[in-house]
């Protein structure tokens, strides 16, 4: 049975099209209105200061992008389905978004975002999309990539394909690349199949996981495995992420596969000791 991007994929089809528009269709920063008087402290996350969709690729298609608060590195995250939906709000941001900026996303066809080309998708193509976007919104460098689930390939393939641009990475329940799952074994996972908006082949990125991942330059990694999660009954296979990492950790938490929901304080804690180890 196909895990991770499984799990991505149901979230990816239950967040389509679900939240909520309101968003500027030209790519600009929303405007913020007058704030109220008042004696209550400010709410960090009451007013984004970017949240917009954003132009990638050559198809005219936009990506919706939101982000509060300043400093560097800038934390970034797609999640599992709805980085926007996911994180929103939660005390993960919150929490995130007193010490630096932190930005969330919806990927192709997820959320805000407008739909994937109708075509086959690599692990390239969804990172250059992350890649465009930062780049139409001027987020620039340096960032620490967030990853959840399947989300996690992504991550990981950023920090391998624009090294210059990721100073570090958290991995939120990511098991170990598959290299034997075929189209014909896990037919979810085929970028044509309906339960698969992003049209991405995870059978190829599983694949691509497995074998010929890029390597990363020597940053801090930290690897959060959930307990009752996808490695459950092996947890040290998520160890593979380490790899080359100039300060490798792997923490284990109570909770589930959705982690960043089951422990977000916990969650929280391991990002904040990584954004400590960054300049």
């Amino acid at each position: 049975m196909a895990r991770h991007v499984v799990g991505m994929l149901l979230l990816a089809t239950m967040t389509a099209g679900l939240i909520g528009c309101g968003t500027a269709d030209d790519g600009s920063p929303r405007a913020s209105g007058p704030t109220p008087a008042s004696s209550t402290a400010v709410d960090p996350m009451a007013t984004p200061a970017v949240d917009g969709r954003f132009p990638v690729g050559d198809e005219g298609r936009r990506l919706a992008l939101r982000c509060w608060g300043s400093g560097s590195p800038t934390v970034v995250y797609g999640g599992g389905g709805s980085g926007i939906g996911d994180w929103s709000g939660s005390a993960i941001a919150r929490g995130l978004v007193a010490r630096t900026r932190v930005c969330l996303y919806d990927r192709a066809s997820i959320g805000l975002s407008d739909p994937a080309p109708n075509r086959r998708r690599l692990l390239d193509d969804v990172v250059r999309d992350l890649h465009d976007l930062l780049t139409a919104a001027h987020i620039a460098p340096p960032y620490l990539m967030v990853g959840q689930s399947g989300g996690g390939f992504n991550a990981y393939h950023y920090a391998g394909r624009y090294p210059a641009e990721v100073v570090a990475l958290v991995l939120l329940d990511v098991p170990a690349g598959q290299a034997t799952w075929s189209a014909a074994d896990v037919a979810e996972l085929a970028w044509n199949n309906p339960g698969n908006p992003e049209h991405v082949d995870y059978v190829a990125a599983e694949r691509q996981m497995a074998l010929h991942r890029l390597p990363i330059r020597p940053i801090p990694v930290t690897v959060v495995t959930a307990r009752d999660g996808q490695s459950a009954e092996h947890p040290d296979e998520q160890r593979v992420w380490l790899e080359g990492s100039s300060h490798p950790v792997q923490v284990v938490l109570d909770g589930g596969h959705n982690i960043d929901q089951d422990d977000p304080t916990g969650v929280l804690a391991e990002i904040e000791k990584v954004l400590a180890l960054v300049p």
